[in-house]
């Protein structure tokens, strides 16, 4: 039996929870670090969106909003893992969701045009 999960790409989209209160410079460090980790690992993230900032149903770690970051990308299947590492370490990520996705690469998300 043959194992073919290492050489399987899939597309992989995830939603990130930032603090609302991260300045300018603190967001762009946050958003070099995500990129530097895609780039380290050897992925390149096909697209993103930036969903503003947005109030959430329930408090997470008292804050009662955040600010969405959404990247869709294409990996082999132990990345997302690697990433969720990644992620539960960085004190700016309020929460975060990866899945796997049905959509294309450079699709784009309905979310981007609603408001607040």
């Amino acid at each position: 039996m043959y194992r073919y999960s290492f050489y399987m790409t899939n597309i992989y989209e995830t939603t990130i929870i930032v603090k609302p209160d991260l300045a300018n410079d603190q967001m762009k460090t946050l958003t070099s670090s995500i990129d530097q980790f895609f780039t380290e690992n050897s992925i390149s993230i096909g697209y993103r969106e930036d969903w503003g900032i947005k109030n959430l149903k329930f408090s997470i770690k008292k804050y009662s909003k955040g600010s969405f970051k959404f990247i869709r990308f294409i990996s082999n299947t132990d990345f997302p893992k690697k990433l969720d590492g990644f992620l539960k370490f960085n004190n700016d990520c309020l929460r975060f969701l990866i899945t796997k996705s049905t959509n294309e690469l450079e699709e784009t998300t309905p979310q981007i045009n609603k408001d607040n």
